[in-house]
């Protein structure tokens, strides 16, 4: 061993033409099997039983992506190509005297060709004067001769003539038309290793041009897989795991457009759960109450609010004390983003704006003027609890703040005629139904790891929801501002109930907390069953809508009405393919296309017996029977979806 570290003679740094020839056939002679045994149509090789296929012949007229069945074939079966380049002036020769061959097998001086055999020699006649005439007109200067073979691998010679009756089945089904070569096995099956030599170059080959060839090759595939993340689902197409780090994207965001039933809410809570296992800190909006069991089940806070329930958020009340550097966009006259300006706002200044647009989901006629005078009022308010533009907002809690009673106490008391129609509204929050639920001091305390807002009882009242959905999300992005230590995730449902084409501004609220979260350690999920109301929030040339779905990197479609469908590329969300089109208007539960920036796939929701238990019980039990995982901690549960 010690001579190995000793110097070599400079003559013999490297090894000669004989002892590179010895390393090589000892090399051959380790890695060659145990036995060789060439059949007719089939070679063994050790333990394996092999079989090379020639393509003799391709569909005249072939369908867009029309090798796909076979590339996906599942077995151990490979598909193997020679393209050999041909100048243009032989080529012409060649196919001219091709045309001359094939005329004269139509014609012939005696007898009459077969029905198919006559159809079959006209397209191989209208096939080459295609080729030939791009020749002559110089659009296609580069010809290829294309020889394919499909080589099978089996355990058994039984395996092997099964696996090769279910690729013929595909052979024919695509038109393709294929020969094993007999007693040549051999040679078939070297020209299939990366040798880079076609040695039955006699037995398959076709002239195409580099359209033609260009349609051999797999560009319809896709994965998106990485190697840590969370597992969004199964390939359909491909039979493997879709895997996704969205914390490595260029934003975190994800977008889920889904009619009813079609599984849109059982996928939140599936992508939910398995953030919550890797220690993320999850907040939800339920406009549905569809998440509260789940929450209590996982160890969580539900916050229902209603009219009776005595839950208070201030909408008065300013968390945190930072100034607030805002990154606004200027626009071009076709709503795209031009360049971009840092504005440093006051937080009193960022409240006052919020609490407007809050004001108008409660009065949606509210003028610019009623606005001006609300804004006058609310400053004097502040001022009487002494904040202003300039307060540190960090010495102050939730007692410091004024609440809905002192703007309606001091609207009443100045007598102002042109607020007489909003104090009349504004009095059902300070003595009316709402008065429990928005006037009075903050009383919510946000501790757990996973918290859910229910908003279930809110469903019948529209005003009412969509003012507490935004008072919410406003005192939520304000909490997720606070703490940049820690990952977290906010899941807004039913979205389109934040959309108003009246007061778009709601929706800019949610399109701004879409465009920042990821500065603060976190990333948003939308999801909306109605596409249209969601698109009606629009404010000059900008909807704020498709905005969210543009900073939205990985996106859902599920099953969907074909209105909607239409309305995907209607408002430029994505470009479809027919039979992405067909897949999202199949109504098949759980299944569509999920998208990774320019990457998608055909995918269906995958879930392990805990999740589908802890989501849905019921069908739990027709899945897996009665045995329950109810009395397992959670957090002593091994989850194998998280990579």
């Amino acid at each position: 061993m010690l001579n190995m570290f000793k110097a070599q003679p400079k003559n013999n740094e490297f090894l000669n033409d004989a002892m590179m020839e010895d390393s090589l056939t000892g090399l051959k002679n380790r890695i060659a099997p145990s036995v060789y045994k060439e059949g007719s149509t089939f070679i063994q090789l050790g333990e394996n039983f092999v079989r090379t296929l020639a393509v003799i012949d391709y569909p005249t007229e072939p369908e867009d992506n029309w090798l796909s069945r076979l590339y996906r074939f599942k077995g151990n079966v490979t598909i193997s190509f020679h393209l050999e380049p041909k100048t243009s002036e032989k080529m012409s020769k060649g196919i001219s005297k091709s045309i001359r061959e094939l005329n004269s097998r139509l014609n012939p001086v005696k007898g009459k060709p077969s029905a198919d055999l006559e159809m079959d020699l006209k397209n191989k006649i209208d096939s080459a004067k295609t080729v030939l005439k791009k020749l002559k007109s110089g659009d296609q200067n580069t010809i290829y001769n294309v020889h394919m073979y499909i080589h099978i691998v089996a355990q058994s010679k039984k395996e092997m003539e099964d696996l090769t009756q279910k690729v013929m089945g595909v052979i024919w089904a695509i038109n393709l038309k294929t020969s094993a070569p007999f007693d040549r096995m051999k040679y078939a099956f070297n020209s299939v290793l990366p040798l880079m030599s076609n040695e039955l170059p006699e037995w398959t080959y076709q002239n195409m041009d580099c359209s033609a060839a260009s349609s051999i090759f797999p560009f319809d595939e896709s994965e998106i897989f990485e190697e840590t993340g969370i597992i969004k689902g199964i390939n359909i197409t491909t039979g493997s795991l879709v895997l996704i780090n969205q914390h490595k994207l260029k934003n975190h965001n994800e977008f889920i457009i889904g009619m009813s039933g079609a599984g849109k809410s059982f996928y939140m809570k599936k992508d939910m759960m398995r953030y919550f296992a890797q220690g993320t800190k999850i907040f939800i909006l339920d406009p549905e109450g569809e998440y509260s069991k789940l929450v209590k089940k996982l160890g969580g806070q539900v916050i229902k609010m209603s009219s009776m329930s005595k839950i208070i958020i201030n909408p008065f009340e300013i968390l945190h004390g930072n100034m607030d550097i805002l990154i606004t966009e200027d626009l071009d006259e076709n709503g795209d983003p031009t360049s971009k300006v840092k504005i440093v706002k006051s937080l009193l200044n960022q409240k006052i704006v919020r609490l407007k647009t809050f004001f108008k989901l409660i009065k949606k006629d509210l003028t610019p003027l009623e606005g001006a005078l609300i804004e006058d009022f609310l400053i004097q308010i502040y001022e009487d609890k002494g904040i202003t533009w300039d307060t540190d907002f960090s010495e102050l809690d939730s007692e410091s703040y004024p609440v809905m009673g002192d703007l309606y106490d001091k609207i009443e008391k100045a007598d102002e005629d042109r607020l007489r129609d909003f104090l009349a509204i504004l009095k059902t929050y300070v003595h009316g139904s709402n008065s429990l639920m928005f006037n009075g001091t903050t009383n919510v305390n946000l501790k757990a790891d996973i918290v859910s807002f229910d908003l279930k009882e809110l469903e019948e009242e529209s005003e009412s929801q969509a003012a507490a959905m935004y008072n919410v999300l406003s005192y939520l992005w304000d909490v997720i501002t606070e703490d940049t230590s820690i990952w977290k995730r906010l899941y807004v449902d039913e979205a389109h109930i934040l959309a108003d084409p009246d007061n778009p501004r709601a929706m800019k609220f949610l399109f701004n907390i879409f465009k920042r979260i990821r500065k603060y350690t976190g990333g948003c999920t939308a999801a909306t069953q109605q596409l249209a109301d969601y698109l009606s929030a629009v404010e000059g040339k900008r909807n704020y809508g498709k905005a969210i779905i543009g900073n939205s990197q990985s996106k859902l479609f599920l099953s969907m009405e074909p209105s909607d469908v239409n309305d995907i590329e209607k408002y430029g969300i994505a470009k479809l393919s027919q039979k992405e089109r067909y897949i999202l208007q199949s109504d098949k539960r759980g299944e569509g296309i999920f998208i990774a920036g320019r990457r998608r796939v055909h995918v269906e929701v995958d879930y392990t017996p805990f999740e589908m238990e802890a989501i849905d019980p019921r069908r739990y039990v027709e899945l897996f029977g009665n045995e329950s995982y109810e009395n397992e901690a959670y957090e002593n549960r091994r989850i194998e979806v998280i990579a």
